[in-house]
């Protein structure tokens, strides 16, 4: 006989509750499932998780609510349920006692793969999505390194979304009252109300030549309500208990009369030792005061900074740890974004200045102004706030640079949770990590650019988002030279694409140019057909935000492309039989439908292309995907040039 007994003193720390082995094979041999003894304790909550064995729970004590999805049962002593297979799941434990339960679990692989085949990628969409990309700094123009990071994988998000037939908009701006905007005029000797507009309406025009299709675009500077409704807003804010007035030392230059923060400080990371402005560590992600960096000067005249004491709003961000880290464990973040802020929380939050001695910005009065990126959580909020009002509630994914985690993912959610606008903040993450020009990062100050403008220009949107969708900054630091962002055309895809589509015009076969009805199919016909289906669901999983990689989307693109390319050059001679006149015209409608299937899944990545290869078929409107993929209409008529003719 072999016995456990529930032993509180045996249990181990794992999904964030006490867990006891049971029994399992490695107790009896053949036995076909493994359990455990859990235990939730009071007042807490289980990590939200799902895996591929079916499971099931016998509660022996206490009471607790079980969720399943969107689905919540609030199950006591005696009760059981079963969790199927990939379901996420948790156990929340609002009561004052543990939850204790045994747990057992199995695998079975048809069951699994059952319940991944009645769930596609597709049904897990939103049906309004919001897509928050981080507004550029008006100080210069973009460069690549700028468009690869959230710009472009953002729209190819949108464009995909639209093309399943959901709701999605693309939301950024021009962050005008960045201390980078001041410092430029300051350094050029102009204001920065000029700075923001002139550069800010360059940037506009790049990203709308990139093909980068804005639905809100919040200017501050250029929006005369702007201030009054961030006042507003920072009115609630500073409602909260966690905000109070206090005097602290501050980096200044007396040179300059300059209080000295983020653009205006420059020294070295006190964490990580890497050149560092103020506020933030581009390198670690770490906040920082400036004048806690080692060596810090006056980005303006190069003099090294003094202390002076200054008045000021201070956020306690620690106030809200709780509820950041609620918030964090139910929202989808990348492993780089979590282990950063895992990592400030478990330090402690710094606190947070919301007020700077300066004259650009939201005035606040007494020489003092908003700090700028306080002025950016809250106007990403008034612009959440805002579509909810106008659109209907939204599931918002926020595309962001790393070197920005701090701030959207500690900052933002305790500026929402101050004003109580916590239903409002992303859902998703979505992180970038940087581009590099050969060895180095992109530097405007030293020239070491490739700007977005003169690649546009030189090669057209199409090949430039597909080179930077290739090699997109996630999860790693990525590269790309100068010899190949000078030949973007000659990406494999771009290449291959346009050969495949240009060898429509020599398909001859009954009536050139015209689609026929389907005739005889045969098992390479069928397989194919079966394809072009399975890769829409593989490119429509890698869309969901939680699993988005547009490196991912273009790789399996190439291969669909590859895939057609085959399908031609083995059924080409076929066609040539009489015997199989039938089964040619099957063939030639499998090869006009794989142009409508990649004028659909293109459009995200290239969408000029796409759109005329959608024209050419006769299709209306803008590339749309469809579930299980539908024949063109027999006699459509696909006439010269050629689908991939023409450059964008």
């Amino acid at each position: 006989m072999i016995t456990r007994a529930f032993d509180r003193s045996a249990m181990s720390w794992s999904y964030e509750m006490h867990l006891q082995p049971m029994l399992s094979a490695t107790d009896i041999e053949g036995l076909p499932f493994g359990s455990v003894f859990g235990s939730v304790p009071a007042h807490t909550a289980s990590k939200r998780h799902a895996h591929q064995d079916g499971e099931m729970f016998i509660v022996l004590a206490g009471r607790a609510v079980v969720v399943l999805g969107d689905e919540e049962r609030e199950l006591g002593p005696g009760s059981v349920c079963y969790l199927s297979p990939f379901g996420f799941h948790e156990i929340r434990n609002d009561h004052d006692e543990p939850f204790d339960i045994v747990s057992v679990y199995w695998e079975h692989i048809p069951s699994a793969v059952a319940v991944l085949d009645k769930a596609p990628p597709r049904d897990r969409l939103a049906d309004r999505t919001l897509v928050f990309c981080p507004p550029p700094t008006p100080n210069g123009g973009l460069h690549l390194g700028h468009l690869a990071g959230p710009y472009v994988r953002a729209d190819l998000l949108v464009r995909a979304l639209r093309s399943t037939g959901r709701d999605a908009r693309y939301v950024t701006g021009t962050d005008d009252h960045q201390s980078y905007v001041a410092a430029a005029a300051r350094l050029n000797g102009t204001t920065p109300e000029a700075v923001a507009t002139a550069e800010g309406d360059g940037i506009v025009a790049t990203l709308r030549a990139a093909g980068v299709g804005v639905d809100r675009l919040t200017r501050p500077a250029g929006d005369p309500g702007h201030a009054d409704r961030i006042r507003a807003l920072l009115d609630r804010v500073a409602a909260s208990p966690a905000v109070r007035e206090e005097e602290r030392e501050t980096a200044y230059c007396p040179s300059c009369d300059l209080s000295l923060h983020q653009a205006f400080a420059r020294g070295a990371c006190a964490h990580c030792a890497a050149a560092s402005d103020g506020e933030i560590c581009e390198a670690c992600g770490r906040p920082n005061e400036a004048r806690e960096l080692t060596g810090v000067q006056c980005r303006i005249c190069g003099t090294a900074a003094v202390t002076r004491p200054e008045r000021a709003l201070w956020l306690d961000l620690n106030a809200y740890a709780d509820e950041l880290r609620e918030y964090l464990r139910v929202t989808a973040t990348a492993p780089d974004l979590r282990i950063l802020v895992e990592r400030l929380l478990d330090e402690g939050l710094p606190p947070y200045r919301l007020a700077r001695t300066t004259g650009w910005g939201v005035d606040l009065g007494e020489g003092r102004a908003l700090d700028a990126w306080a002025d950016l959580a809250l106007t990403f909020l008034d612009a959440a706030k805002t579509e909810a009002e106008e659109g209907g509630p939204a599931r918002i994914a926020l595309f962001l640079g790393y070197d920005n985690s701090f701030y959207y993912a500690v900052l933002l959610p305790v500026l929402a949770f101050a004003a109580g606008l916590g239903e409002h903040l992303p859902a998703a993450f979505v992180t970038n990590q940087f581009l590099h020009l050969g060895d180095e990062k992109f530097s405007t100050s030293r020239g070491h650019a490739v700007w977005a403008d003169d690649a546009l220009d030189a090669s057209g949107a199409d090949a430039v988002r597909l080179a930077l969708l290739r090699d997109a900054p996630e999860g790693r630091v990525t590269r790309i030279t100068e010899e190949r962002a000078g030949r973007l055309t000659e990406d494999p895809l771009y290449l291959a694409a346009h050969a495949w589509l240009d060898g429509f015009a020599e398909l001859g076969g009954p009536g050139d140019g015209v689609v026929p009805g389907t005739g005889a199919w045969t098992d390479a016909h069928r397989e194919f057909y079966r394809y072009l289906n399975l890769v829409t669901r593989q490119l429509d999983g890698l869309v969901l935000p939680e699993a988005f990689s547009a490196r991912g989307y273009v790789e399996l693109l190439e291969s669909f492309v590859k895939r057609c390319a085959e399908f031609r050059a083995t059924e080409r001679v076929a066609r040539q039989v009489p015997s199989l006149a039938e089964e040619a015209r099957t063939s030639l409608a499998l090869e006009y439908l794989a142009a409508k299937v990649f004028a659909a899944l293109a459009w995200p990545v290239t969408p000029g292309l796409a759109e005329r290869v959608w024209a050419w078929l006769g299709l209306p409107g803008e590339p749309v995907r469809e579930a299980d993929w539908s024949f063109l209409p027999s006699g459509t008529r696909c006439a010269a040039p050629a689908p991939a003719s023409g450059r964008s």
